[in-house]
């Protein structure tokens, strides 16, 4: 099914940008230290902790920063002076290991690098918000098939060495992980400093930390 018509107040957009250089076997993940955290079923570095500030991953760090950049320049299309990581975490999903439905506060982009994965690994679920306040007839199961337009869900592969970007406060999650291979993914929030013409207005400024 070809759709012509165009879609009003979308949610928000999703890129999957895939790397030419594997990164995982450069990487000494046992040099972190790992948590789980109460009712988390996956194991993840230390919170606060900001891993792609750590010498060992400055490669990865390059790449994905130039990636970033590309979201924002051509996919968002924003006017802005400098982003940079405020957070970034290591995840660990060995079998049953989870993510429930959440999105990220205090963050304009986010995105996750997939270190290590195999097929039949859970993909990451992105979940339309519903926020009807009025009574209405809803048309879900009346669709013929499914569509971006239209879904209340749509599924991106965890794909060994590629990285999915997206708005920060748009859900997501994903099932547990029925495999035995562990599911390995670094991920990061990024803030943004917007471009602003006129300095009298005013506006919020993120400050990088130790800068």
């Amino acid at each position: 099914m070809t759709i012509s018509g165009v879609p009003i107040f979308p949610s928000g957009i999703v890129k999957q940008y895939n790397c030419p250089i594997p990164f995982y076997d450069d990487i000494d993940l046992s040099s972190f230290s790992y948590e789980k955290y109460k009712g988390s079923t996956k194991l993840r570095t230390e919170k606060f902790v900001n891993v792609l500030l750590d010498p060992s991953l400055k490669d990865i760090a390059t790449w994905i920063e130039m990636q970033a950049k590309d979201y924002l320049d051509n996919e968002l299309g924003l006017e802005y002076e400098d982003f940079f990581f405020s957070e970034s975490w290591i995840n660990i999903n060995g079998k049953g290991g989870e993510q429930t439905i959440h999105n990220h506060s205090n963050s304009i982009i986010s995105g996750t690098y997939y270190l290590k994965s195999s097929d039949g690994h859970p993909p990451l679920d992105f979940h339309k918000v519903k926020n009807e306040a009025e009574p209405f007839i809803s048309l879900t199961e009346h669709l013929k098939q499914g569509n971006p337009s239209t879904a209340l869900k749509l599924s991106f592969p965890c794909t060994q060495n590629s990285m999915l970007v997206f708005q920060s406060q748009l859900y997501h999650g994903h099932m547990a992980n029925l495999l035995e291979e562990d599911r390995i993914g670094l991920s990061w929030n990024a803030l943004v400093n917007f471009r602003q013409a006129d300095k009298n207005l005013y506006r919020i400024r993120f400050v990088q930390e130790g800068t």
